[in-house]
């Protein structure tokens, strides 16, 4: 603003200066010579009536003052006039200086004397730039004034308008700052976020679930831990006070290491399936791909407890078809736990039954069945959970650990599938175990 400012200033006074030139050649055409000029000037001074800081100076062919006005006389002719025959133009304006209080711009152009062929005069005219650059002074400081109260008000918008549109932000950073392991439940409120950050809101509030929901299972595994281990230790304990009390047979105490050993055993199934479920919920089992016979491998299986049902005089069918891509060990190991759970849960005389086949989504689902007093609708959505059991009556039961089915629920997940159960009370309780057909299990080591 400043530039063009003064530009156009310098622009209006070059367009003066040559005004009062083509002024003062109009004016020289009434002289009948160079002595008319010198005795009668006013004709050419009454031009500046009006026009503050401008010079004026005539000179004939020979360099000899005719005319000038108050301090013209300082002002030296041109070496380069304009012609009288050429048009005036802005480029022939150049800068001018004649001292310290004195500068500004200047133009020197011939012109000529009555309307023939009179004498050649010397016209220049020059003009002081002072009040221009007053003017110009005196807007640089309205510029200047202007720009520092708008960068001063420019700051202080930009910080309301950025510590206003940070709040969120603050308010995120208090909420997760207040959150500990102790106070997982806060959670950051959606609608006082902006929508640019909604989907942030709504992963911190999910991250915070899932962490919550993890603490949650952290402590009640921690709880049951303690609660299970506690029962075997006791009976190892009490036990083991009572029949050192007195003095006793060595048959007694043959029998004391036998009720021992049996402890020992539960107590080795227990950290076996706890090492199992933590290597399970971190990857680090390592799992095969092999081709796996329903038919066989559930017949197989049935074979295997067939004792164990025959001192309960229980009955186990088994038929299936279709191919399994999955890890045999794994596999057999989360159906034998349905069976053994059906077991337990079942009446004399009762039937359990296995069956393999593909579903139409060409997944294998896997069932087993049996009959018995059900589980609670209540029961349901935890019957998966560690060490929960349905039957509180059998808590302290020496052939259950309460990781069984947590087992299989970590063994269908592993194999990206899901275990899921149907249950009537008093009617037939069936888990299905639902597999992909064909699933590539990556490996991953132990």
């Amino acid at each position: 603003m400043y530039h063009s400012l003064s530009e156009q200033l310098r622009s209006q006074d070059d367009a003066a200066i040559i005004n009062i030139i083509n002024l003062l050649r109009h004016q020289l055409e009434l002289f009948s010579d160079t002595e008319a000029v010198r005795n009668d000037p006013h004709r050419l001074l009454d031009v500046f009536l009006g026009r503050q800081g401008m010079l004026l100076s005539v000179y004939d062919a020979s360099g000899a003052l005719i005319v000038a006005n108050a301090g013209g006389d300082m002002l030296l002719p041109s070496n380069s006039p304009v012609s009288e025959d050429h048009r005036l133009e802005l480029a022939a304006v150049r800068d001018w200086r004649l001292n310290d209080a004195w500068r500004g711009r200047m133009i020197s152009a011939w012109g000529r004397v009555g309307r023939t062929h009179g004498a050649r005069v010397q016209l220049t005219v020059a003009y002081d730039g002072a009040e221009s650059a007053a003017v110009l002074e005196e807007h640089l400081q309205h510029v200047l004034w202007t720009m520092a109260v708008g960068v001063l008000a420019t700051f202080v918008c930009g910080y309301l308008m950025v510590r206003r549109g940070l709040r969120p932000l603050r308010v995120a950073a208090q909420a997760a700052g207040e959150i500990t392991a102790t106070r997982l439940g806060g959670r950051l409120r959606l609608e006082d976020a902006p929508a640019e950050l909604a989907d942030m809101v709504n992963a911190f509030n999910q991250m915070l679930d899932r962490l919550e929901e993890s603490f949650r299972r952290l402590t009640q595994f921690s709880s049951d831990i303690a609660h299970d281990l506690r029962t075997p230790i006791n009976n190892l304990m009490i036990e083991t006070q009572v029949i050192l009390r007195n003095p006793r047979e060595a048959s007694e105490y043959e029998t004391l290491l036998a009720s021992n050993i049996e402890e020992y055993e539960r107590l080795n199934r227990m950290i076996e399936s706890m090492l199992f479920l933590a290597r399970a919920d971190n990857a680090q089992i390592s799992l095969s791909h092999d081709a796996i016979s329903m038919g066989q491998e559930l017949k197989r299986i049935a074979e295997y407890f067939s004792g164990m049902a025959e001192e309960q005089q229980l009955f186990i069918d088994a038929e299936g078809s279709d191919t399994l891509m999955a890890d045999p060990v794994l596999l057999r190991r989360a159906i034998s736990n349905l069976v053994m759970n059906a077991i337990q849960h079942s009446p004399r005389g009762g039937r359990i039954t296995l069956r393999g086949a593909e579903k139409n989504d060409g997944k294998i689902v896997i069932s087993v069945t049996n009959v018995g007093v059900g589980i609670s609708r209540e029961h349901l959505p935890k019957i998966f959970d560690r060490f929960y059991r349905a039957d509180n009556a059998r808590a302290g039961s020496r052939a259950s650990s309460g990781l069984g089915l947590a087992i299989v629920k970590s063994i269908a997940h592993l194999h990206g599938g899901d275990v899921r159960v149907e249950s009537v009370q008093g009617g037939l309780t069936t888990f299905y175990l639902e597999l992909p057909k064909d699933h590539e299990v990556p490996n991953k080591p132990i």
